[in-house]
């Protein structure tokens, strides 16, 4: 009997381990499943005025991101691609897009931008909070800065973002089908419309260009 009891419990410990090992192995998966449910939407707090400017610090900005899966672990991803687009609430003439490359490792949240001046941002384990609908909490950049962000799963229209429209409609004076100045980037991964296009114009050193 002791001998049935000592193997029941050797048995037991190791499903208990097999356990832990599974769900820290699935973890970054289940993440990854959150993230690429939709679109975020929502503000970043001083995230878009310390990308871009004081010229953008009166509050009305938003930011979006889109998470693709591409690379995978166990049949779900834990890595891929994805766009974001930063604009004005009140005026859609007013925005700037970027393409990134994403990655959760050990729970954290790495985004790696595409634009040659977008530094990188990465989002701990301990500081966010993910489910189908929220996504909240604190993230970092390149020098350490922190931002709170609270974003809720959407659907944003990437139209003209995505397939570079406005980049294709651009006409020989700068500006799209609209009038709107456009400032195109980095073979169409960075794009700048408006508010943002017209900054970057009067100092090449803002936006795209600035780390």
């Amino acid at each position: 009997m002791k001998k049935i009891f000592t193997y029941a419990l050797v048995m037991m410990m190791s499903m208990m381990s097999m356990t832990t090992l599974t769900s820290c192995n699935t973890e970054d998966e289940i993440i990854a499943d959150y993230l690429t449910t939709g679109d975020w939407e929502g503000y970043l707090g001083a995230y878009v005025t310390n990308r871009w400017g004081e010229a953008f610090s009166d509050g009305q900005y938003m930011t979006v991101w889109h998470f693709d899966a591409e690379g995978y672990s166990n049949g779900r991803a834990v890595w891929g691609y994805g766009e974001e687009v930063d604009y004005n609430r009140y005026s859609r003439r007013d925005a700037a897009y970027s393409t990134f490359r994403w990655e959760v490792r050990n729970g954290n949240i790495y985004i790696e931008y595409d634009a040659s001046g977008w530094a990188p941002v990465r989002i701990d384990y301990y500081d966010y909070k993910i489910s189908r609908s929220r996504f909240s909490g604190v993230m970092y950049d390149w020098a350490d800065r922190i931002y709170e962000f609270d974003l809720t799963n959407t659907y944003f229209n990437w139209g003209p973002y995505a397939n570079g429209y406005w980049a294709r409609t651009r006409g020989a004076d700068g500006t799209d089908a609209e009038g709107v100045p456009v400032v195109v980037l980095d073979d169409g991964k960075c794009v700048l419309r408006g508010k943002f296009a017209e900054e970057y114009l009067k100092n090449t050193s803002f936006a795209c260009m600035r780390r």
